[in-house]
């Protein structure tokens, strides 16, 4: 969708709302299209259009924006500027292309792996090497993938250094040594499933061809699906 279609609808659904939600509303606009965010113009505007067709949708059944979102507009717009920053889904939609996406690059890339192991023996005068892939393997690294992504996120995204910065300024930062290990314990049970489940889901051999196809659908699909932006 184009920045002035979002701005568009915007404003329609804007003019839907009661005078609390408008108000309230009208301080997230502020904040966002202020420049003190560190959004882009279209990625504020599609935030914001978000949070317009939530007012409007949870408005219908009686909720407030300021129940919804609480009593400080601007605080809340804080932290979903700290959130797309760290690229961390919000609806239902974003979680779903979000949990989706982190998998299917990794195991396109496995695949890239593959291939280049395959046609390895034959760029050195030997046979096309086939290999043969555990479907619990490819369940443990998409499992493993997200896990491994959202440690990254946690610790080391812009979250982290923001905090970092501040910790120089007033008190030492404390690790958390909890969440991290929530995170490893999760891995760890990964883990312990995929080994389970490798003595009973079935395993199927690929050619090089194979998996040259299927990272091309990967890249493709990491473009046309997951790399979709607005449009300025």
């Amino acid at each position: 969708m184009y920045i002035h279609e979002m701005i568009h609808e915007t404003k329609t659904l804007r003019q839907q709302m009661t005078p609390e939600n408008e108000a309230y509303f009208g301080e997230m606009v502020k904040y966002l299209r202020s420049g003190k965010s560190s959004l882009t113009e279209a990625k504020g505007e599609e935030v914001l259009l978000g949070l317009a067709r939530e007012i409007i949708k949870n408005q219908s059944k009686g909720i407030s924006a300021e129940q919804l979102y609480g009593p400080e507009p601007t605080a809340y717009c804080e932290q979903v500027v700290e959130d797309v920053n760290m690229r961390k889904p919000r609806s239902t939609k974003e979680k779903i292309m979000y949990y989706t996406m982190i998998p299917w690059v990794a195991l396109t890339w496995v695949f890239f792996i593959y291939m280049i192991t395959g046609f390895f023996s034959k760029w050195f005068g030997g046979e096309l090497e086939y290999t043969l892939i555990s479907s619990a393997s490819l369940l443990l690294i998409a499992g493993l993938s997200i896990v491994l992504v959202e440690l990254v996120i946690r610790f080391l995204g812009p979250g982290s250094r923001k905090n970092k910065e501040e910790a120089f300024q007033t008190s030492p930062r404390k690790f958390n040594i909890k969440a991290l290990g929530i995170y490893l314990a999760i891995a760890v049970g990964i883990i312990a499933v995929g080994v389970l489940l490798g003595r009973i889901m079935p395993s199927f051999t690929v050619s090089p061809w194979d998996s040259l196809i299927i990272f091309v659908v990967g890249i493709l699909g990491q473009k046309f699906i997951f790399g979709r932006r607005p449009k300025a």
